[in-house]
């Protein structure tokens, strides 16, 4: 006998989670502020003290930027994984795999350590300029210039980070909205939202005389399907919008 329970499925519970810290992830990086010093003083220790101050700031940045790249793919997961699952879902969730599938190649480029030290060393002022914070021929920040990592960061080289906040941001709304993770309706725990019951189909179990009095219930339910059918598919419309947004930056980011 199957009791009904308020459900959710696991993954989207971890899906949730993730576009969430994904989201945490960069509100910290926009918080970061860098002072640029090149260490014109002549005290050993002002300089010492300025050099480690920026490294500081950057190693921040560099680790924020890592776990925000985590996060986004480990969300590409669970979100294929739903797809599967859940086929009035899935025009949502594909889409945002193919917005944010520029960012796989990231990983490739984090763990060649040796292509890092022969290119730059991890240099700052390189990190800097590969991150759209500089100009690609500047030869560095100007003495005292103040360096705010803001929306247009490029995570990974690749794609604006206040793009692809948008973009993860329109995605958990989406997925709140579709499975309404606050709710506190009944549904069977074995099914998910948009799910049928084969087995329950399969066997044609006739229903009791009382249809008359469910009658009522069932059109409520048809009227609140309906109700959330439109408001996903102008979540559709708007996360089309933002990945087409993220592919038009891309493309002129790499021309």
């Amino acid at each position: 006998m199957t009791v009904p329970m308020p459900y959710i499925p696991p993954n989207v519970y971890l899906l949730a989670d993730n576009l969430d810290a994904a989201l945490a992830a960069g509100e910290d990086i926009m918080k970061a502020v860098l002072v640029w010093e090149s260490g014109n003083a002549r005290d050993g220790e002002t300089i010492a003290r300025t050099r480690a101050a920026q490294r500081a700031v950057l190693q921040n940045v560099r680790t924020l930027e890592q776990v925000l790249i985590a996060r986004v793919l480990k969300s590409r997961e669970r979100s294929e994984e739903i797809a599967k699952r859940d086929t009035r879902f899935a025009t949502v969730a594909r889409l945002y795999n193919a917005g944010t599938a520029v960012l796989i190649e990231a990983v490739g480029d984090f763990g060649k350590h040796s292509a890092i030290d022969f290119e730059n060393g991890g240099d700052a002022v390189a990190y800097l300029r590969s991150r759209g914070q500089i100009a690609e021929d500047a030869p560095g920040p100007a003495e005292g210039q103040t360096i705010k990592f803001g929306d247009g960061l490029l995570i990974a080289g690749r794609i604006r980070l206040g793009t692809l906040l948008d973009l993860v941001a329109m995605y958990l709304d989406a997925l709140e909205t579709h499975f309404d993770l606050f709710s506190d309706l009944l549904v069977e725990p074995d099914l998910l939202p948009g799910e049928i019951d084969v087995d329950a189909s399969a066997d044609g179990e006739t229903e009791p005389d009382t249809a008359g009095a469910i009658a009522p219930a069932r059109n409520h339910t048809e009227t609140a399907d309906d109700a959330e059918s439109e408001v996903l598919s102008d979540e559709t419309d708007s996360l089309r919008d933002a990945l087409l947004e993220v592919r038009n930056i891309v493309a002129l980011d790499q021309r």
